[in-house]
């Protein structure tokens, strides 16, 4: 990520569906010039960059670079600008943190700038501008997002058959099978059900077919996942070198990162996943706290693989690194983060050789 000069020129982009608005501010954050366009105008919007400096002097921040400003981000990366990526909270702290609490277009774009001029050490390279495997990881992080909700429409879907199954079947309706869901069980009480014609054995068949259709769908994107996941080297290396992390947690865990190289070391990384501990002192005191923030589904992903690690089927070193914590009397919560800094080390240990 270039390093800013007296002689940079930092571009705020606020991005939305159908128009776009850009500020370029020079060094000290005085306003330069300004562009409105839409997406069927990125030429434009590559020419007047253009006309500001050379590519080099040039950094560009988008908050938005997967959703509304994916074209945007797209183009600009084809045509050598370097972009930052401004996490919302920042432009959310700029906006609280000013004297004028006005919302514009213009006013957002400038936060955006100025969020680079002052908090630069907290942004990130947009991940477009990396990877030689971004299509490829684009769409995994678009499988994952299809098969999260598909999880959580299975999930409420078998808490809904799990009431209406006691108000058919009573008490019972768990007996004889080892899973209420499995498809050996639907089988069953689809057979059983469309023998009868009460609206509340019609309700339970429709939400039955539904469930074995998120299913498929499911087990569709698993290969899709895996297909797509060849193409990017890292996912292989997690899986194969890291015990507790399995495929669909690898993906996971590089659809987050993108790239390694966007980390200067360890640290960043696990301060970017919310692992490493927020420190606050004053005096001789000095405190550590959990972190509630950082990215929410590399934790969760991370998360997994110690459960994983301290589990039936555990890895000694990481058991005895976690009981060893226990007996420095922190909490099992508390300790189980401890191993969550390991776990997080070793991933940039293999992603980086």
């Amino acid at each position: 990520m270039p390093e800013l000069t007296t002689s940079s020129i930092v571009i705020g982009i606020d991005v939305h569906k159908y128009a776009h608005t850009a500020v370029a501010l020079d060094c000290l954050g005085k306003e330069k010039e300004r562009l409105t366009f839409s997406n069927d105008e990125l030429d434009k919007c590559v020419g007047w960059l253009s006309r500001l400096g050379s590519t080099e002097n040039l950094l560009i921040g988008l908050e938005d670079v997967n959703g509304h400003g994916f074209h945007v981000a797209k183009r600009l990366e084809e045509k050598g600008f370097s972009l930052i990526y401004v996490p919302p909270v920042l432009t959310d702290r700029e906006r609280a943190h000013s004297v004028h609490k006005d919302k514009s277009d213009v006013l957002d774009a400038k936060r955006v700038g100025k969020v680079i001029l002052h908090k630069k050490e907290e942004t990130l390279p947009a991940t477009w501008s990396i990877p030689q495997e971004k299509e490829h990881i684009r769409a995994i992080d678009l499988l994952l997002q299809e098969r999260r909700d598909l999880v959580r429409e299975q999930t409420r879907l078998k808490n809904q058959l799990h009431v209406l199954f006691h108000q058919h079947y009573g008490n019972g309706y768990r007996k004889g099978f080892a899973s209420t869901f499995s498809l050996k069980a639907l089988s069953w009480y689809t057979a059983s059900l469309k023998k009868e014609t009460s609206y509340l054995a019609r309700s339970i068949l429709r939400r039955i077919e539904r469930l074995e259709l998120i299913y498929n769908q499911i087990k569709e994107i698993d290969q899709t996942l895996y297909e797509e996941s060849r193409h990017v080297p890292a996912i292989s290396k997690l899986s194969r070198n890291l015990r507790g992390c399995g495929h669909l947690t690898a993906c996971k865990v590089v659809a987050e990162i993108v790239t390694i190289f966007r980390f200067l070391d360890r640290d960043k990384l696990a301060k970017y996943t919310g692992i490493a501990p927020i420190t606050k002192g004053t005096g001789r005191t000095i405190r550590v706290h959990t972190n509630p923030y950082g990215n929410r589904k590399l934790n969760q992903a991370i998360h997994t693989i110690a459960l994983s690690q301290i589990g039936n089927r555990s890895l000694p070193e990481a058991r005895a690194y976690y009981e060893k914590k226990l007996s420095e009397g922190k909490s099992k919560l508390w300790a189980l983060r401890c191993l969550k800094r390991q776990i997080i080390n070793r991933v940039y240990d293999i992603l980086t050789n």
